[in-house]
């Protein structure tokens, strides 16, 4: 089986998943080629710690912001 998409088309495609859901064929595509890189799957890691992050600070910062400024 031939591996159609480059690491770059993977990384496009996972940065745009995150705005709107993709295609089937282009789903599938990535998983595929997920599957057997190692580069891609270190930077789905990255995508995943980056979004927990992201979600703490702004937990963090709601709650902060709740303290600072009391009803």
């Amino acid at each position: 089986m031939k591996n159609t998409l480059t690491c770059r088309e993977a990384a496009r495609l996972l940065l745009e998943d995150e705005d709107h859901e993709l295609p089937t064929a282009e789903r599938l595509a990535l998983q595929v080629h997920v599957k057997i890189c190692f580069a891609c799957q270190r930077f789905v890691s990255q995508l995943n710690l980056m979004r927990r992050a992201t979600r703490a600070w702004r937990k963090h910062s709601e709650t902060a912001d709740d303290e600072a400024f009391p009803d």
